[in-house]
């Protein structure tokens, strides 16, 4: 080095080639040892290798170098050794405060900053020929063309990611204002963000408390009913002990803990009747029944005394509907007295001990519940100014305004009931910014009405791309670790033979647009359903549920944790609520009525209120092989083919006249039915039961319940004649996508997807639908353990319970306010 050639040349005796001293003739001379002399630290040069090395210099006057090497310092350049770049952590990514730019950018022109500003034509797009740039979605900076945003002035997209996966977002748009800085950036750290978050509104006093007593004028008779039923046991057990003062042994559990009758499978609210020996749990309702003697209540295995089986099934008559069970054993029965032993061991029990009665909470705890409420209920409006809709019943009825009927959809056409033919459908910005806007939604829903809001995903979400490939790419980056093992494959629905299939995850969604074909050629439709767990949703898919939530219309019903009419988010915190949702359900679709084998969701009743958001839709065509296929199968069989193919393709709304293109069409075809029409379409499924069958003509041979089963669609063939048998008629009505389907509990409905849809589901509590969700809480503890809806999932007099207790309390607390 130049360096240490200089100090070679300063400090030591120069030596030839052999070792010897220059000019010496003799034997080499002994080298000479002496001792150096370095300057003070203060005063020695500050050239140094890094490596231990420094010059034993004197520094020059005003330097910090010896002469030697301030003259030389220039030429010599020392370079470090360049680190790898690492891409940035989501954490580091997201972060704002040191925003890392690899390349400055250039500075504007006036006409172009005009653009930016007010001109109608911008362009924000800049070139680079070295590629210099970090896109934001890709982590790339090899792309020759990027887009900065003016808004942020940190981000930039490269083009290809902008075609890629913003495909409604121009490179224009982008330079206005980035994905992210719009909220819907779908690249993997934004991903799992916690996205769009609705702000908690709050009223004032009068309108909190307008909303109390609106509360409790729909929970008071529910309550009022489960107060009856615990004082009915309550005379019993006061008969049983002789006393007006009943000892009552309060059950020990835990806050989170949920108890179940072990005969229906029903919840226990409070009182209940319990084996001291082996645990055994009895609800009051099973009690009842037991004194009775009615034949309502079922066994865990439904044998007799000597182990055989019965040959005929009890059935039990409700609202008009026979639902068949397993027999139950004549050993168990209530004694004369009213008591009731533990069952024997064929049932569940240890068949020794009496039940006692046992309490979750104080003994009189609901009875004092319910004299407040009756209480607090008084001076309060009642329900008959909401069930009358002038505005609608006028538009509905020929007469009103343009206004009025954009915001009402013809979906059916029954004699004699013009008012109730048409739906309520507004818009999410009219459901925002009316002031009546909730109170006309009630007005409908009251009524058992379904409502259609459009736009909620246009109007009341960032833009988020809910692209399968999208949500795809989060889902793998959050399971990255598990992957292997736990999502790579799912089980998804074979619409043909109703089987589960196991398939991959990714390619699934990859022949999302695509026509899949069976081995014989038929199309191959899946349904993917409940898809990811609701348990894991809000992990795998954070942002899309956060967009979800915030796109949702009538906040005050639907929101599952701040909703003040939702009676769902009562429950207190550390219980265990029911898993409600939300829900994702993926689709293939066609456009065809194949009549075998359709993506259809079968008829069906919820047990609470429900809501569908059509997110996502692509339409999938079939192959010229599919088609001639699907043709010939229609015209063989005997259902009408040649008018029914036809038709394909044709709009399936009833209301035909307000469309002009038959082309157009939308996402899903949707039937829903009266809740007063549910005897008569009973009727009709049980007289046609063997109509409804799965390819290869296997006819189902047995019902518990025509509706509960989920077993049956109703073709378009079959919804004629029940029109013509029983004069009922559905709702029908196409869903488009970014529009929102409310279905109130009770009403049945089907859905078939005529495109490849994303639907979320998201069920809950109103209080116009609590009585409903009692009557179907009794139908579904009646149906056999093996049924599918068998369970109490709902806990709906908990709901009652809490929810009143939470009415009660702040209606004090308001009146406690007012008159201090």
């Amino acid at each position: 080095m130049e360096v240490a050639a200089a100090d070679s040349e300063m400090h030591n005796t120069p030596t030839s080639s052999t070792g010897k001293a220059e000019g010496s003739n003799s034997r080499p001379a002994k080298r000479r040892k002496f001792q150096r002399v370095y300057p003070e630290d203060e005063l020695r040069c500050r050239r140094s290798d890094g490596k231990g090395w420094r010059c034993i210099q004197e520094r020059m006057e005003g330097s910090i170098y010896c002469e030697h090497h301030n003259s030389t310092k220039s030429k010599i350049s020392f370079r470090a050794k360049p680190k790898k770049r690492r891409l940035s952590s989501p954490k580091r990514l997201l972060s704002a405060k040191s925003p890392r730019r690899l390349t400055a950018r250039p500075a504007k022109s006036d006409d172009e900053e005009e653009d930016r500003t007010g001109g109608e034509m911008f362009n924000g797009t800049k070139e680079y020929e070295n590629g210099n740039s970090l896109c934001h979605q890709c982590q790339r900076n090899d792309q020759e063309k990027v887009i900065y945003c003016s808004k942020c002035n940190l981000k930039c997209y490269c083009s290809p990611c902008i075609k890629a996966w913003y495909p409604l977002l121009s490179e224009s748009g982008v330079a206005v204002a980035c994905p992210f800085c719009r909220g819907n950036c779908n690249c993997k750290a934004c991903l799992h963000t916690c996205g769009l978050q609705m702000e908690t509104v709050k009223w004032d006093e009068d309108v909190t408390q307008e909303f109390l007593k609106y509360l409790l004028i729909k929970l008071l008779p529910c309550l009022e009913q489960v107060h009856n039923e615990q004082r009915d046991e309550l005379k019993v057990e006061r008969s049983l002990q002789r006393t007006s003062h009943v000892k009552m042994e309060k059950a020990v559990i835990s806050a989170d803990q949920c108890l179940h009758c072990d005969n229906c499978s029903t919840s226990i609210v409070d009182y209940h009747r319990s084996c001291p020996a082996c645990g055994y749990r009895l609800c009051i309702t099973c009690c009842r029944e037991l004194r009775l003697k009615c034949g309502s209540v079922r066994g865990a295995q439904a044998k007799q005394q000597d182990g055989k089986e019965e040959e005929e099934p009890e059935s039990v008559e409700i609202q008009g509907s026979k639902l068949e069970k397993p027999v139950q054993s004549c050993a168990w029965a209530a004694s004369s007295d009213g008591s009731i032993k533990c069952p024997p061991l064929s049932l569940g029990g240890c068949g020794g001990c009496e039940l006692d009665l046992k309490t979750l909470f104080e003994p009189d705890w609901i009875a004092k519940l319910a004299m407040d409420a009756e209480m607090e209920s008084y001076n309060t409006r009642t329900e008959h100014d909401l069930l009358h809709c002038s505005i609608c019943d006028l538009g509905g009825g020929g007469g009103g305004g343009g206004d009025v009927k954009k915001k009402l959809r013809l979906a059916s056409h029954r004699n004699g009931e013009k008012n109730d033919n048409y739906l309520y459908c507004p818009s999410r910005h009219n459901v925002e910014e009316e002031s009546e806007g909730l109170v006309h939604f009630q007005k409908h829903w009251l009524r058992g009405e379904p409502v259609i809001v459009c736009n909620v995903v246009l109007e009341g979400g960032s833009g988020l791309s809910w692209e399968p490939m999208v949500m795809w790419r989060a889902v793998r980056e959050t399971m990255k670790n598990k992957f292997e093992k736990n999502t790579r494959t799912v089980a998804a629905i074979d619409c043909l033979d109703w089987q589960e299939v196991d398939v991959n995850i990714h390619q699934f969604f990859t022949g999302y647009k695509d026509s899949k074909s069976h081995k014989d050629g038929w199309p191959q439709l899946l349904r993917l359903k409940d898809w990811p767990p609701s348990s894991g949703f809000e992990e795998q898919l954070p942002k899309h549920r956060a967009e979800f939530l915030a796109t949702l219309p009538f906040q005050q019903y639907m929101n599952p944790k701040t909703g003040f009419l939702n009676l769902a988010a009562k429950l207190p915190e550390n219980m265990t609520k029911p898993n409600l949702g939300p829900r994702m359900y993926i689709a293939n679709g066609l456009k065809e009525e194949l009549l075998k084998g359709d993506s259809v969701i079968k008829l069906h009743k919820d047990i609470a209120d429900s809501v569908y958001v059509l997110m996502h839709t692509t339409e999938v065509q079939l192959l010229e092989e599919q088609q001639q296929i699907v043709k010939d199968w229609i015209q063989k069989s005997n259902h009408k083919g040649e008018s029914k193919w036809s038709s394909l393709g044709a709009k399936y709304d009833v209301d035909r006249t307000a469309h002009t293109r038959k082309s157009v069409y939308g996402g899903a075809l949707w039937d829903i039915f009266r809740r007063q029409d549910t005897p008569k379409l009973e009727a009709y499924l049980r007289k046609h039961w063997e109509e409804f069958c799965i390819p290869d003509h296997w006819v189902v041979d047995s019902v518990v319940h025509p509706i509960h089963d989920q077993a049956v669609f109703l073709t378009s063939d079959h919804k004629r004649k029940l029109k013509e048998e029983y004069d009922v008629e559905a709702w029908t009505f196409e869903q488009n996508e970014g529009e929102a389907v409310l279905i109130p509990a009770g009403c049945s409905y089907q859905v078939r997807n005529l495109k490849s849809c994303i639907h979320m589901v998201l069920e809950f509590v109103s209080p116009e639908s609590l009585q409903e969700c009692l009557q179907l809480t009794s139908e579904f503890r009646c149906l056999p353990k093996s049924h599918h809806a068998n369970k109490d999932k709902l806990e709906v007099k908990k709901m009652i319970v809490y929810g009143a207790t939470k009415v009660v309390h702040s209606l004090r607390q308001i009146r406690d306010s007012c008159d201090n």
